[in-house]
């Protein structure tokens, strides 16, 4: 069986991945993760833990990361719908702090993104029932959780009023990371 592939590093550490997909007369069989492909790529990751969201069309979760110990690399792909996928890079002193990269993610793509260490990561759906499904290598942790206002990074949203969170409403401008 095929492996995954690395199509693209646009950021360093955050890799966008093809997993394989086998459809037949059933249906389909898609690829999500593999241990040893990704350690072949240098991609040491070993999930903690599992999330799937559900979402209505316009709605934008994020920019979401955590910090000190509960710091994690984060895959995640789309497995229903369609999504706008955002990741920028948070650490002040980094020569690609607020650089942001979009992905559209798909249940068609058979994309998915890892995302490293010292990203904030968001998506806006495109599509109503869009389920994303990511995995991280530490577990949550409320009180390491941080974010960064979406309207505060250097990307153009193709929307100008989302649905978002009232946490997500609150969360600081990037520029007050520095």
């Amino acid at each position: 069986m095929a492996d995954l592939r690395v199509c693209s590093e646009p950021l360093p550490n955050v890799f966008v991945l093809d997993c394989p997909h086998f459809p037949d007369h059933r249906g389909d069989f898609t690829k999500l993760f593999h241990a040893s492909a990704l350690l072949a790529h240098g991609m040491d990751f070993t999930p903690a833990e599992s999330f799937l969201t559900r979402s209505k069309a316009d709605v934008l979760r994020g920019m979401h990361f955590q910090v000190g110990e509960a710091s994690h690399d984060k895959l995640v792909t789309c497995v229903k719908g369609k999504v706008l996928d955002v990741v920028v890079d948070v650490r002040p002193e980094s020569a690609h702090f607020n650089h942001p990269i979009a992905v559209e993610l798909s249940e068609a793509s058979h994309t998915a993104l890892m995302i490293g260490k010292g990203y904030a990561h968001g998506f806006l759906t495109l599509e109503d029932d869009s389920w994303m499904l990511y995995s991280t290598t530490t577990v949550h942790c409320p009180s390491l959780d941080r974010g960064v206002r979406w309207d505060s990074i250097a990307f153009d949203w193709p929307i100008e009023h989302p649905v978002i969170s009232d946490r997500d409403g609150r969360h600081p401008k990037i520029q007050e990371l520095r």
